[in-house]
């Protein structure tokens, strides 16, 4: 079995401490996508010569979510005229941030292959986020989920990030509860690290 990670590299913003490569170019989106789906059909033949199937398909970023509906569509679109035979995936995720999930966007999703939503809240506390310069607050991210949960998509992933300065075990305690009432079917923590190159890096 394969697992086929699809990366998508637009943000509106940067957050201070993201390491992964990004671009605030959201221009680009149009050239990128059919890029990609040019490659997709140029490197055809090594999935078929590994005589394996894809089992999951990740769309991470950057911030997938900032794409048009119309260009995550194309993307899946070329994934099965490409691999159709070779699409047996139970699991198809994208990455999306709170504040892109309006009630259109829940729904359109909904309505594509997708079944899974891994969401970066990393966490509910706004100073916080406005630390990270996040653009959602800790509000959006309870709307985010509801709406999700409306149209059918009831696997969501939450991203949670612990190690702020000054942050207290009550604190994190306080993170983690919050997340868990929003009835979520995985939540995954991650340290806030301070890597070379990132903002954060130079505070």
């Amino acid at each position: 079995m394969a697992g086929l990670y699809i990366h998508i590299p637009f943000c509106a913003s940067r957050c201070i401490y993201c390491g992964f490569y990004s671009t605030t170019k959201t221009n680009l989106q149009d050239r990128y996508v059919d890029a990609m789906c040019k490659e997709m059909e140029l490197r055809c033949n090594e999935l078929v010569s590994t005589n394996r199937n894809i089992s999951t398909i990740y769309i991470g970023g950057g911030t997938p979510s900032q794409l048009s509906i119309t260009n995550i569509a194309k993307i899946f679109t070329q994934v099965h005229s490409v691999w159709g035979h070779r699409v047996d995936a139970e699991e198809v995720t994208i990455e999306c941030n709170p504040d892109d999930i309006t009630d259109e966007f829940a729904q359109a999703i909904s309505q594509l292959p997708i079944n899974r939503v891994s969401m970066g809240a990393q966490t509910f506390n706004d100073d916080r986020l406005k630390f990270l310069h996040r653009r959602h607050c800790a509000n959006e991210v309870k709307t985010a989920v509801s709406r999700l949960q409306k149209y059918g998509i009831k696997n969501i992933s939450i991203d949670l990030m612990f190690g702020f300065p000054e942050e207290s075990l009550n604190d994190w305690a306080s993170d983690i509860d919050a997340a868990i009432s929003l009835g979520v079917q995985h939540i995954s923590a991650y340290s806030l690290m301070y890597e070379e190159g990132t903002t954060l890096f130079k505070l």
